[in-house]
Formats: C-alpha cells, sequence, structure tokens
C-alpha cells in the first residue's frame, strides 16, 4: 500500500515538475534601455491623465 501511494505521488510530482517549464522559448528578464523606461513612464502617466 505504501508503495502504491509513494508511486502516486511521485506521479502527480512529475507532472507538477513538468508542467512549470517555460515552452514559449521567450527570455524571463526584459531588458530595457533608459530612453525605453522613460517613455514607457511617461505613457503610463498619461493613460492615467485621461482616464
Amino acid at each position: 500500500m505504501k508503495t502504491i501511494l509513494l508511486l502516486v505521488s511521485l506521479v502527480f510530482a512529475g507532472f507538477a515538475v513538468g508542467s512549470c517549464t517555460n515552452d514559449e522559448g521567450e527570455t524571463e528578464f526584459e531588458v530595457l534601455t533608459p530612453e525605453e523606461e522613460d517613455s514607457s513612464v511617461l505613457l503610463q502617466s498619461e493613460e492615467k491623465v485621461t482616464s
């Protein structure tokens, strides 16, 4: 009985680990230059003013 429960929990753990992968191939971090950062802050503040 313990062996069956161990195997079942290992299968579920395998599913959990397998579903946490990033299959899209995108990088995890997006690198912004200072100019891009300033322009995004300006766009966000303009959107708040018009809303």
